[in-house]
């Protein structure tokens, strides 16, 4: 997936650069799909599990998007549940992913579960989808080892490809393979007599080898460790996901991920250690590889990655294996997926070895699937997702409908280190909160082993017994759920104090006892903290890390345009625990800031911001190429989406707003302004204001129109509203509202009419074509808010 996405950026850059012709006519053809000048050519999203999520896809529904995500990631936001990100963003990804989008599942024959499913909603949204003049969801599978199915259209290579001077060398270089009958080897954990075969496998290979980097790539991750502990520093290891910020330097040292060339063959390191990271996904290029047995489809894959581009003459191969009557389980193979695996091995006798094409002639059995059988969907299933908003007993386990193993570990939780972290809850946890984590310093992980670590932690092993856990855009203290295990959920990030010995490698391992040395950061480029130590302007100039001119200027534009943080008064003789100053960009990402605070210096009001939104919601229709009565339910919906905000008691509580003109937006130049008055009283607490506005606009949706579709949009307009019945309805009108407002609002929230809407219009449009249309409406609203108005 990295690669997916580095290639996707190199591609970017050259249209960015439009350094020729076609730069030129590509860029402006994709930049004239998009609704705004300040988009890029191609909108680029990487999406794993663990990391922040990515939110630039949603901003513009009719600019072109490309998405590097996970199955977990990608299959969870399909579904309505998006592992790691907010209720209120669940309903627009699960649109734009639905409708309108094309999916290449990679390594299809590792996700044939998820290949199930996606194909279930592609056929439950081509009927909705044609209604909106739209495609669905295209589901497209790509594999070296893809199985015969149901697909229509089949592209591969066959032998008159070969003829293609480039692709032909790719095809058929030799790759001699040899089979290595080790008495050493173990189903268990690897002995030192193992490891030191392996190692001297690898040198004598080396040694037989002129230049390039020999792999090494062996089933568990301990022994990965081993032998890139014997071997050195110099030895890199990639036995799992890592940070963003390490992985561009450990593919900055490979010199493997880009078309070698005379240099980077030369400074590239004798050897990579591996674990099946490398196996999908990665487009490096081996000079040879040791690797152990495994089944024959990793094996394939491994081999693939050997002499990639056919730019050597020959590259060997060695797999290390025991006798066939010694073959037992080796975790994650199976005995028979071993068995036979090496029984495919020995079709490849010869000087010819395992070269693609005559892998394209002898294809490798499939594993022994970990579920027999592949689980759809069913309607009752889509109505539980798409109520976004409701408050569940138990949050929503997808493994059902989007993994092929069942077995919770293999989820992905993560990990978070942070220097300096104050000694007091009650400091560390506003904080945290001011400070989310950065995709840069996140560790993607399994959660049994975040969940391991964590608790080792918690219970007191390590200096600073305490740990926390970003959950659905809030932090809390971690603690054990009433069964005694750890509360945590696919894509929750934990962080911890940066001197627990959590990694090996720059990988997140459970039984560490070193703490290696790893960067802290805190917040990116956008935020700076600082810790009040001494005096003056000594600390902000030192923590902030800039010059005490430039020091001062982004304190004061953020006290002006972005926001100023301030810890609580708790110690004794320090004036504030801690300060946190984040830049206007970054306060302007925030969707909930947005509704409430402009960086324009003028009053916003409330119509001149409806009209703004009622155009661009129309534009983006047109760009995408919605039909005509759709468009206009779009716009009416723009124009009356923030009605409520006309309420007095929401003008002057939350906009602060004294004056005779009703503002869309708050008068007051700080964000920090915005968010201290959400909790300062005045509205009753989950008090929603786009509620209010449909039973305002009700009444005056022309009947020409589809009245409920509209009322629908308008309630859904900022990721809230898809609920049951609200049980707090009664307090969305006050005293001064009219009778007939008040009977509306109890028809509508009290007695179920809204329940009848949403499923209406739900069994009407479908419910990814709805939520596509909620999207729309809601990249309207943000875009004109960011806009100024």
């Amino acid at each position: 997936m990295d690669s997916q996405a580095d290639r996707a950026q190199r591609i970017l850059d050259w249209l960015v650069s439009r350094d020729d012709q076609l730069a030129q006519e590509m860029g402006d053809a994709l930049l004239g799909l998009c609704s705004t000048q300040s988009s890029p050519p191609v909108v680029l999203a990487n999406l794993r599990g663990g990391l922040a999520s990515d939110k630039r896809w949603i901003d513009d529904p009719s600019a072109y998007s490309v998405i590097c995500a996970t199955p977990d990631m990608w299959g969870s936001r399909l579904l309505f549940r998006g592992y790691g990100t907010s209720r209120a963003a669940r309903p627009r990804e699960a649109g734009l992913l639905g409708i309108d989008s094309v999916v290449v599942i990679d390594e299809a024959h590792l996700s044939r579960q998820l290949l199930g499913t996606a194909r279930w909603v592609s056929a439950q949204n081509t009927k909705p989808a044609s209604a909106l003049g739209l495609p669905g969801l295209q589901v497209v599978e790509s594999s070296a080892t893809a199985r015969p199915g149901p697909a229509t259209e089949r592209i591969g290579i066959d032998a008159s490809d070969l003829a293609d001077p480039e692709l032909a060398p790719r095809m058929t270089r030799p790759k001699p393979i040899e089979v290595i009958s080790s008495s050493c080897w173990s189903d268990t954990k690897a002995t030192k007599a193992y490891i030191a075969e392996i190692i001297a496998e690898l040198k004598g290979l080396r040694d037989q080898t002129p230049g390039g980097t020999i792999g090494c790539v062996v089933n568990r991750i301990d022994t990965a460790l081993r032998i890139a502990d014997s071997l050195g520093e110099d030895c890199p290891c990639w036995v799992g996901p890592m940070r963003p910020a390490d992985l561009h330097k450990i593919k900055g040292l490979l010199g493997l991920l880009r078309t070698p060339s005379a240099n980077a063959t030369a400074q590239a390191p004798p050897f990579l250690i591996a674990t099946q990271t490398v196996e999908v996904g990665v487009d490096i290029d081996l000079a040879g590889l040791v690797t152990e047995l495994a089944s024959a489809e990793s094996m394939a894959q491994r081999f693939g990655r050997v002499n990639r581009r056919g730019l050597r003459t020959t590259a060997r191969i060695k797999v290390i294996a025991p006798s066939e009557s010694k073959i037992a389980d080796q975790a994650p193979y199976g005995a028979d997926d071993l068995c036979a695996g090496l029984n495919w091995l020995r079709g490849f006798d010869g000087p010819q070895g395992a070269c693609p094409a005559r892998i394209m002639d002898s294809p490798p059995p499939p594993m022994t699937p970990e579920r027999q059988i592949v689980k759809l969907p069913h309607r009752g299933d889509v109505m539980r997702w798409e109520a976004t908003d409701d408050d569940m007993l138990a949050e929503e386990k997808l493994e059902l409908w989007i993994r092929d193993s069942l077995e919770p570990e293999r989820l992905q939780a993560g990990l978070v280190v942070r220097d300096e972290l104050p000694k007091l809850e009650d400091e560390v946890l506003p904080l945290l909160e001011a400070t989310p984590p950065t995709d840069e310093e996140i560790y993607p992980a399994e959660m049994q082993t975040v969940r391991k670590i964590t608790t080792q932690i918690i219970e007191g092993q390590g200096t600073h017994a305490r740990a926390f856990i970003r959950h659905d855009g809030s932090i809390r203290p971690a603690l054990p759920g009433d069964n005694g295990d750890l509360l945590l959920a696919p894509g929750d990030v934990v962080i911890i104090d940066n001197d627990h010995p959590v990694t090996r490698h720059g990988v997140v391992v459970a039984d560490n006892t070193e703490c290696e040395h790893r960067q802290s950061f805190w917040g990116g480029n956008s935020v700076r903290i600082i810790f009040p130590g001494s005096s003056g302007s000594k600390w902000l100039t030192e923590l902030c890390g800039l010059s005490s001119e430039d020091a001062q200027r982004t304190f004061t534009e953020a006290g002006e345009q972005g926001m100023v943080i301030l810890g609580p008064d708790l110690t004794e003789g320090i004036t504030l625990s801690w300060i946190v100053v984040t830049t206007a960009a970054s306060v302007e990402d925030d969707e909930s800031i947005r509704q409430e605070w402009t960086t324009a210096d003028h009053p916003v009001g409330l119509d001149v911001h409806q009209r703004g939104v009622a155009a661009r919601a129309e534009l983006l229709a047109q760009l995408i190429g919605l039909p005509s009565n759709i468009r206009m339910d779009l716009s009416t919906a723009g124009l009356h989406h923030d009605d409520g905000k006309a309420d007095p008691r929401f003008q002057r509580f939350r906009l602060g707003n004294t004056t005779d003109q009703v503002l869309a937006k708050s008068l007051d130049p700080s964000a920090q302004s915005i968010s201290r008055r959400r909790w300062s009283g005045g509205l009753p607490r989950g008090w929603r204001h786009e509620l209010r506005s449909v039973a305002i606009a009700w009444p005056t949706i022309s009947r020409e129109q589809d009245a409920e579709l509209i009322a629908r949009l308008i309630g859904t307009s900022h990721g809230h509203g898809r609920v049951l019945p609200q049980a707090n309805a009664h307090l969305l009108c006050d005293e001064g509202d009219s009778v007939e407002l008040r009977r509306r609002a109890e028809e509508l929230f009290l007695e179920g009419e809204w329940c009848e809407i949403m499923t209406r219009t739900s069994w009407r449009y479908g419910p990814w074509a709805c939520a596509y249309l909620e999207a729309v409406l809601r990249a309207a609203d943000c875009q004109v808010s960011r806009e100024g108005s």
